[in-house]
């Protein structure tokens, strides 16, 4: 056990370090460091005896954040395909243990999945256009994310949709930056770091949380 927290506390060092390192050039090095945290995060999984598809999804999120440290419409392409597998791991997983009572349960659950749904639908009608043939992709990608995301309400724990909420969000801004601001946006800068702040914390908030199950 002590081990693996060693490995987790690694994790979140080198995590909150990327931020330091996140502006450089997109290099080899920048690209190991940017994997890194994710991919320790599945080793304590592993380590701690959490599902087998939770140390899928983290190795398969390892993987997208590899794919998304450069730069192309090919890295895009292989960061969306592995982060969709990621979610397929996340969803077979909550399958497994979301209760649809525990969703219905209580308002809150129910209202959240509904923001949830209006928020990124909102989001993805904006982009549809400038997304251009990677449009559909991406539909596909929100829909499965917003099916993680309900799945999670089914779950005693609030703190599993708080980590998925985060990873959603995440991803929005992405998804903002990359077909609506553009680049050249004066706050791109604080978008891109907003980005990885609040994707590695669901990544840890989800790991955490699942281990639980």
């Amino acid at each position: 056990m002590a081990l693996a927290t060693s490995i987790l506390w690694l994790s979140v060092a080198l995590g909150s370090s990327y931020l330091w390192i996140l502006p450089r050039e997109k290099t080899l090095f920048r690209a190991a460091w940017k994997t890194l945290p994710v991919l320790l995060l599945a080793l304590y999984a592993l380590l701690v005896g959490a599902h087998p598809l939770l140390v899928l999804a983290l190795v398969f999120g390892a993987l997208g954040d590899l794919s998304l440290a450069f730069e192309g419409d090919r890295a895009f392409v292989g960061g969306v395909a592995f982060f969709l597998s990621a979610h397929v791991a996340y969803i077979a997983l909550l399958l497994t243990l979301a209760e649809p009572a525990i969703a219905f349960g209580e308002p809150w659950r129910i209202i959240a999945g509904a923001v949830i749904a209006l928020v990124t639908c909102g989001v993805l009608f904006r982009i549809w256009g400038p997304a251009g043939r990677m449009a559909m992709p991406i539909g596909i990608y929100v829909l499965l994310f917003m099916i993680l995301v309900w799945l999670t309400l089914g779950l005693a724990n609030p703190l599993v949709f708080v980590g998925a909420a985060l990873f959603i969000l995440s991803d929005i801004v992405l998804a903002i930056r990359k077909y609506w601001s553009g680049p050249d946006h004066p706050m791109d800068s604080q978008a891109a770091h907003f980005v990885w702040v609040t994707y590695y914390a669901a990544q840890v908030v989800l790991t955490l949380t699942l281990s639980d199950y």
